[in-house]
């Protein structure tokens, strides 16, 4: 598939601008190693952007890694998966462009790895296990059958472990050590001969902020300890600010969490956040797949209805992909088809203004009859946005309450009686009722859908 393709963000702008940064540093500071952060809140497509980049880096002959972190999170070792990675992506270049001294010092790379991997494990060291040492520390119960001998040699035992696992942790310190010395060095010599000198080799990282805290830490303090090495960039995608709260958990609500993320990155890049438009194509394109279920009443398409009701009730783009989900479960479990209009009102008012919409309900099912209670006049003077028309040559008829208050008001009416009138809800509505001509035209039961669905959302 082409790179950016149906790119409703317009992330591509972002891409090519740190493209040429990154790129251009690296002609002048070849032997700095980079770290650099993508900071974007969640669902707003860090994934997509990180995917199609590497795809133009590529192809610009760049060697590119990609490392999905929250995939690779139910082991306790970040670097085992790194490795893997790594070894995954580079393998291509070592099995047709590089030369056999090349393939060498990749091998020697994977070897220096080895003694940051292992873990010493009592039993090899003792024929014992820790729980059977622990039997015999602890069984008091069995003081009756245990005799002054096998205290003795309990206590041997425990010494001599001890002992034994002090010389190795030393030993296997300074082996560590060593490697990682090795394994730097390799990889720098790895990085200069697969980026020609010219290009760096990018490690993405993604996904992270959806680790568990621990992990997501220890693999920061991976990248930050082993993986600064010249020639080698690392992009690291992030939800910082949710990541920083995780990391609170751990820490305590005191540990300034931003600073301590801040000193494992050498630049923040900021992912600007898209319109309410934008964002609600890019959603729907992603989450609606299916979407003939839901009729769009505008010619704008249903989209457009999303983002002018979320500006009517003021809401934000968290706000928009939580009601996608609201109805996207709808579009699942129900085989009606339904007008865009009234039900994505319903789940933004739910998920924006939850007490508008406990006023809101009552009057629906009372098909907003304006004398029917004071609660129109508080739901009229919080749903004023002037901007939230749907056509602005037609202030009156666009506006979106006066819409859904008309077509309550058409509950009970043939499908074709109300086509004959579709003027008096304005020349830019676009209903299509020719699925059923018959059928009694009714939204009253939208509030059920919405109801049910949001059950979801937490």
């Amino acid at each position: 598939m082409e790179s950016w393709n149906d790119d409703k963000l317009n992330r591509v702008e972002d891409a090519k601008y740190l493209t040429s940064y990154l790129l251009n540093r690296f002609t002048v500071k070849k032997e700095e190693p980079f770290v650099l952060n993508i900071d974007a809140e969640w669902g707003f497509g860090k994934t997509y952007f990180l995917t199609n980049w590497r795809s133009d880096l590529k192809s610009q002959g760049c060697e590119v890694v990609y490392f999905n972190a929250w995939e690779k999170d139910f082991t306790d070792n970040p670097l085992l998966g790194f490795i893997s990675a790594i070894d995954k992506e580079l393998k291509p270049f070592f099995s047709k462009k590089a030369n056999a001294s090349q393939k060498n010092k990749w091998n020697k790379f994977k070897l220096a790895a080895a003694p940051l991997l292992l873990s010493f494990i009592a039993k090899k060291l003792t024929g014992y296990s820790l729980d059977q040492i622990n039997e015999l520390i602890e069984s008091d119960g069995e003081e009756s059958k245990a005799s002054d001998i096998d205290k003795k040699a309990t206590n041997r035992l425990v010494e001599g472990l001890t002992t034994q696992a002090t010389n190795i942790a030393l030993e296997h310190q300074e082996s560590i050590e060593n490697s990682i010395i090795t394994f730097k060095t390799n990889l720098g010599e790895i990085a200069k001969k697969a980026g020609k000198d010219i290009k760096p080799i990018f490690i993405f990282v993604d996904e992270l902020d959806r680790c568990r805290p621990s992990y997501a830490i220890e693999l920061l303090e991976t990248i930050k300890h082993l993986f600064q090495i010249p020639r080698v960039y690392f992009v690291v995608a992030t939800a910082s600010e949710q990541l920083s709260h995780s990391i609170k958990a751990i820490y305590g609500n005191n540990f300034e969490s931003k600073k301590y993320l801040n000193r494992f990155f050498d630049q923040i890049y900021h992912l600007p956040p898209p319109n309410r438009l934008s964002y609600s194509e890019y959603l729907w394109k992603t989450e609606l797949v299916n979407d003939d279920k839901l009729i769009a009443v505008h010619k704008s398409g249903n989209a457009y209805l999303l983002a002018q009701t979320a500006l009517l009730c003021d809401a934000g783009l968290r706000d928009i992909e939580q009601a996608i989900k609201i109805l996207q479960a709808i579009q699942l479990t129900t085989e009606e088809r339904l007008y865009t209009l009234p039900l994505v009102f319903l789940a933004i008012l739910k998920i924006s203004k939850p007490e508008l919409y406990k006023i809101t309900i009552p009057m629906w099912k009372d098909k907003f009859r304006t004398n029917s209670s004071q609660d129109w006049n508080v739901f009229i003077e919080k749903m004023s946005n002037p901007e939230s028309n749907l056509d602005s040559n037609k202030a009156y008829e666009g506006k979106i309450i006066s819409i859904i208050s008309k077509l309550l008001g058409k509950t009970g009416i043939k499908s074709s009686e109300i086509q004959q009138c579709s003027a008096e809800l304005g020349d830019m509505i676009l209903y299509d009722f020719s699925f059923n001509q018959n059928r009694q035209f009714s939204i009253l039961h939208y509030p059920e859908l919405v109801e049910r669905a949001g059950r979801f959302i937490s």
